[in-house]
């Protein structure tokens, strides 16, 4: 049996830095080892890749890496770890989908460290290493959880680093977000004395709150360019009432007299936590060293070239305690280029375009969206 997993980490000291040439050999070779590590350790991960016919000695390329779908977390907990450790796992579940199924993916020790360690350097890379006032655009009981956590809890918890101090603008009142206003002056006064702050909340959740404080009149200013306003998740009911990315990134940084471009969508899974795609300045999403996305056609699977829309493939180093280190999802996308754009991060650059006709809604957003009856 495997004894030591792969490393995730060169000693590149940004996530962005080495060309995807030299990224395909390193990778695919440490991706042949972690997918070694879970075969021999996980029984239904090693009948899979024994019904799928994948030979790990005859993979060459990254795209004929084996990969599992995504909804199978949903089904089954799938474990590399042994028995005896299984107590001390924490859990991650993304939000109950419209089937009512939660993904549940483990963690252990080792793979919530690697997994910190990727998301502060993928971070550092948009929004600088400074601490600053964090606003958080929900109720304090989403980031409450210490051996299970949902997805929006554990997005929250993933900007911690960052603060210096953090304030909960938001109730959870009957069911329902609600604003609190004496909190989120508080907040704001931080912020202005700091000159700088981050915020966080899911895209509907965020949207809803500015529509709220804009009814409300207000508009804050005197901040500088390391404010920024992120969000993730929770696009298609926004959609359903026509508000594309532009609008929405001009409707929140209005509010508080900043470049929309300081508004930062996010793209990641709970099926590949510790990965994240923030939005660049020029609205392309990054593939850090240790991770990469395939896009297959949605019919054959085939890998598709550079500029076509298909299946979302990702890949990543990160996770030891469940075999989800390559899935294949539910979203469409395209790769828009390689090592070249305009911001200067090197890799594979891509674009969401959205959920696969008739997949479900799974977007923690989304479904508090529904929720509500909006």
């Amino acid at each position: 049996m495997s004894k030591q997993a792969p490393s995730p980490f060169t000693n590149h000291h940004d996530a962005y830095s080495m060309k995807q040439e030299d990224k395909e050999v390193w990778l695919l070779n440490g991706m042949r080892q972690l997918t070694e590590w879970h075969r021999e350790r996980c029984m239904e991960y090693a009948r899979f890749l024994l019904g799928s016919g994948a030979d790990n000695n005859h993979i060459q390329r990254l795209d004929q890496l084996p990969y599992l779908p995504t909804s199978i977390f949903k089904k089954f907990d799938l474990l590399s770890v042994d028995p005896e450790q299984h107590s001390k796992l924490k859990t991650v579940q993304s939000s109950s989908t419209s089937s009512g199924v939660p993904s549940r993916i483990f963690q252990d020790e080792a793979t919530s460290y690697r997994q910190k360690k990727s998301v502060q350097s993928i971070f550092d890379s948009f929004l600088g290493t400074e601490r600053r006032p964090y606003i958080i655009f929900d109720a304090m009981e989403t980031a409450r959880g210490k051996n299970s956590m949902s997805a929006r809890g554990a997005a929250i918890m993933s900007l911690m680093g960052y603060a210096s101090r953090f304030y909960f603008v938001m109730d959870l009142c009957d069911g329902q977000l609600v604003l609190n206003e004496e909190r989120l002056i508080e907040a704001v006064e931080a912020a202005k004395e700091s000159g700088d702050f981050i915020a966080y909340g899911f895209t509907y959740i965020l949207y809803q709150a500015h529509e709220v404080m804009q009814r409300q009149g207000h508009s804050f200013e005197g901040f500088g360019n390391q404010t920024f306003l992120i969000h993730s998740g929770g696009w298609k009911k926004l959609q359903n009432i026509a508000v594309d990315k532009g609008s929405f990134n001009d409707a929140v940084s209005s509010v508080w007299n900043i470049s929309p471009v300081q508004v930062i969508d996010f793209y990641g899974l709970v099926e590949q936590t510790g990965v994240i795609y923030p939005d660049c300045p020029h609205g392309n999403k990054h593939v850090p060293y240790y991770a990469d996305v395939i896009i297959r056609d949605p019919h054959t699977l085939q890998a598709l070239p550079t500029g076509e829309v298909g299946l979302i493939q990702l890949m990543n180093l990160l996770p030891l305690a469940s075999p989800n280190h390559s899935v294949i999802t539910d979203d469409m996308g395209k790769i828009v280029g390689v090592d070249d754009c305009p911001c200067g991060r090197r890799g594979k650059a891509f674009q969401f375009a959205g959920r696969a006709p008739k997949a479900e809604v799974r977007g923690c957003g989304d479904v508090y969206a529904e929720e509500q009856g909006k």
